[in-house]
């Protein structure tokens, strides 16, 4: 697809950390709320009209379990480039670019989005003459993170540009409260409330499945979403955690995730590490754990001597604040229950 008339998305410098692609972790979480619902006409489009465009996986995955991407009232139009679940959508048309190089080692990554960040060059472009001739009705985004994906400023100024009327939703959540409120805010948006209070409630009752039986009696837990540098799980990472019956380690409910020393971890000296490296699969996150292999720190933490290391798929079950985080749980939940 060629990118006739693309606007760059700039890093700022206080981005810290990363959720949505696979990159070093490096979005910021500013305080914002939970979900800003904006229309340029002031009223929601027609359901009868509804065309749907996402800008981040999760929303799209939102979109999705809530049925909205392929009923007779609603289409899903457009996705981003991280867009991959579920398999059906991925032949919709793609907005967003990025120049993240994904396929490099964690390090290499880390490097290159530092430059990045020192020379305030853009990652991202996103597709003003598709997104144009799409004539979205409702656009979701995000606010969360302008690394993680196109920033709020340039879809404002792309929504801005369009004709016609056309709702932008944003999402920002910071704990799983807020994940389960923003599936109900898109459910609005897209004419899908019912369905909407519906499957929270399902997530509401499995988690609370999973909570009720208390398999880590607060034990330490480490989640590390990237190893080089190690950084934090955060924002609703503690809350799986807490749900399991574990104490997180070195990052609470909400906060923002951040680049931890060995020192810093040696301290903690966790009972149970969990790896779900951002944006990557099971595998590439068991991959890229092989380079610790012989750090000495890392051989002497406890979770490590004693064999409580778990690996689990970031990009599908951690990273993305959407339903497959119950599913990320109960994951959890199983492999730690036949430890």
């Amino acid at each position: 697809m060629g990118f006739c008339n693309v606007t760059s998305v700039p890093f700022r410098s206080s981005d810290v950390h990363c959720w949505e692609i696979r990159c070093t972790p490096y979005c910021c979480l500013a305080p914002t709320t939970s979900c800003v619902d904006t229309s340029r006409a002031g009223k929601p489009p027609e359901a009868a009209s509804m065309r749907i465009v996402s800008l981040l996986p999760s929303a799209t995955e939102i979109v999705c379990a809530l049925g909205a991407h392929q009923r007779e009232n609603s289409q899903l139009v457009g996705i981003s480039h991280s867009c991959d679940f579920p398999p059906g959508i991925c032949d919709r048309p793609v907005l967003t670019s990025t120049r993240v190089p994904v396929h490099k080692s964690q390090r290499d990554i880390d490097q290159f989005v530092r430059q990045e960040l020192a020379a305030s060059r853009g990652l991202y472009a996103l597709d003003l003459e598709l997104l144009a001739s799409l004539k979205a009705d409702v656009i979701v985004t995000q606010t969360l993170c302008d690394v993680c994906a196109v920033s709020s400023g340039d879809v404002y100024q792309a929504v801005a540009s369009l004709p016609g009327d056309c709702k932008l939703v944003e999402l920002a959540p910071s704990k799983l409260e807020d994940v389960y409120g923003d599936i109900i805010r898109v459910g609005d948006a897209v004419g899908a409330r019912s369905e909407a209070l519906t499957l929270v409630a399902q997530l509401r009752t499995r988690a609370e499945a999973v909570e009720q039986q208390q398999i880590l009696i607060g034990e330490k837990v480490l989640f590390l979403e990237w190893l080089e540098p190690p950084f934090s799980g955060g924002h609703w990472i503690p809350d799986l955690i807490h749900l399991l019956g574990g104490h997180s380690c070195l990052v609470e409910s909400g906060q923002r995730s951040g680049t931890l020393s060995w020192e810093a971890i040696a301290e903690c000296d966790p009972d149970i590490i969990i790896v779900g490296c951002c944006g990557y699969s099971k595998a590439e996150s068991e991959q890229a754990l092989m380079l610790l292999a012989h750090h000495p720190q890392w051989l002497l933490l406890r979770a490590v001597r004693h064999g409580r290391v778990i690996v689990g798929d970031g990009n599908a079950h951690f990273s993305r604040a959407g339903p497959r985080l119950i599913d990320g749980l109960e994951r959890l939940a199983a492999e730690l229950s036949v430890r």
